[in-house]
């Protein structure tokens, strides 16, 4: 609802064909990258959790903002999931694992472009093992070139639909917030709300409702 898209199939087809530019890393622990897509009309947005999640998965791969962050490894973490992958981060190294610099425990380097494919949950089990064995290749890396000029070409080619995408968007994020204050989420949080007088009630419909 927060991008106008129809459907979750509509979130994960846009997240597979997005090529999402690596622009920091450490975000959260470990080498976890933050990227954004190169196509604006690709840049999903969502909120963050708030309180985060006091637990999150090694290897999920979620949204905060506009930024994809694949977490490393367990620990708490606010964005909306939309999937999981294999390993960022070597936990045998010094040892070598497939497609990891055997001089850095940390997959990926800045300005390298992520793309998505999709595999199901035993096939990606089974990657995670092999990757924990050093062996397998789920990692598919090849040698890229990103020309800044050739971007602003292409960004100025689309800008019309570019345009008509951001602003199909940024209605709908206004739509999504105005049935959030019709619900009384931001009163509720401006009385200050406990847990002892219906803010965990209010929390678990918040949850449900994002989710």
């Amino acid at each position: 609802r927060m991008n106008g898209l129809d459907s979750v199939d509509d979130v994960y087809r846009t997240v597979f064909d997005a090529s999402y530019l690596v622009l920091g890393l450490g975000d959260v622990y470990l080498g976890a990258p933050v990227a954004v897509p190169l196509d604006p009309r690709h840049r999903l947005v969502t909120t963050k959790y708030n309180p985060a999640r006091t637990w999150t998965p090694e290897n999920a791969v979620g949204i905060g903002g506009a930024y994809l962050c694949i977490y490393g490894m367990e620990g708490p973490g606010g964005y909306q999931f939309v999937g999981r992958t294999t390993q960022v981060w070597n936990h045998r190294h010094p040892l070598p694992a497939p497609g990891f610099d055997p001089e850095h425990p940390w997959l990926l380097r800045f300005f390298d472009r992520i793309h998505w494919y999709p595999v199901s949950s035993e096939e990606l089990l089974d990657m995670r093992a092999d990757v924990a064995a050093g062996r397998g290749d789920s990692t598919k890396i090849v040698d890229g070139e990103f020309s800044l000029a050739a971007h602003q070409r292409f960004l100025d080619e689309h800008a019309g639909d570019i345009a008509a995408r951001r602003e199909t968007m940024e209605i709908a994020r206004a739509e999504e917030r105005e049935r959030w204050s019709v619900q009384g989420e931001f009163a509720a949080r401006a009385a200050g709300v406990s847990v002892a007088d219906g803010g965990a009630s209010e929390n678990a419909d918040d949850e449900e409702r994002v989710a």
